[in-house]
């Protein structure tokens, strides 16, 4: 190759490696005693939990009747996470899934989260927004049109980051800090 066209070529990246999001303000840590005390009351709410499951402090299940929340093995719930499941709701999490602190995630249809995800502090994942048909009406009396939520696996959501409803986010893609995703 001709010294000329070594420099008309662009400079390697200088990193090469999967875009950065911020990580969970904690690290993972190994389930404890307290974790599964934790485990056993969110099994009691009905929660199907996998081996090894990781529940910080103030995690919180709201649950109605006929709701269903699946978690796999090896998931960590940060400080905080509240999940609002509406009846006959369908929530899902993968395996490896750590949630960091304060997320929040509302299913009224049906979400799911695929296997080894990273979803950073204060991530919003919510399938229903309110109607807007009519403008002299409140927003209160007109409901909610709800849309299933689909996480791949291996995903990187930044910090407070918002998926709402619809949204189908493909495996191995990166979701900025702040970012909103419509389906």
């Amino acid at each position: 190759m001709c010294a000329a066209l070594r420099r008309s070529e662009a400079p390697p990246p200088v990193f090469a490696g999967p875009a950065a999001v911020a990580p969970p303000s904690r690290p993972r840590r190994a389930p404890g005693r307290r974790d599964r005390r934790r485990a056993g009351r969110a099994r009691r709410l009905g929660v199907e939990l996998g081996a090894d499951v990781v529940i910080d402090r103030d995690v919180v299940f709201d649950l109605a009747d006929g709701a269903r929340v699946a978690i796999g093995a090896g998931v960590a719930l940060g400080a905080g996470c509240r999940f609002h499941v509406g009846p006959g709701a369908r929530l899902s999490i993968g395996a490896g899934t750590t949630l960091g602190e304060r997320c929040v995630v509302t299913a009224f249809q049906g979400a799911s989260i695929g296997a080894r995800c990273l979803l950073a502090d204060e991530v919003v994942l919510i399938d229903a927004e309110p109607n807007a048909d009519d403008v002299e009406r409140p927003l209160r009396e007109q409901g909610l049109s709800a849309a299933a939520v689909a996480v791949g696996d291996d995903v990187r959501v930044g910090p407070s980051a918002a998926i709402l409803s619809g949204a189908q986010v493909p495996s191995g893609a990166t979701i900025a800090a702040h970012a909103i995703v419509r389906g």
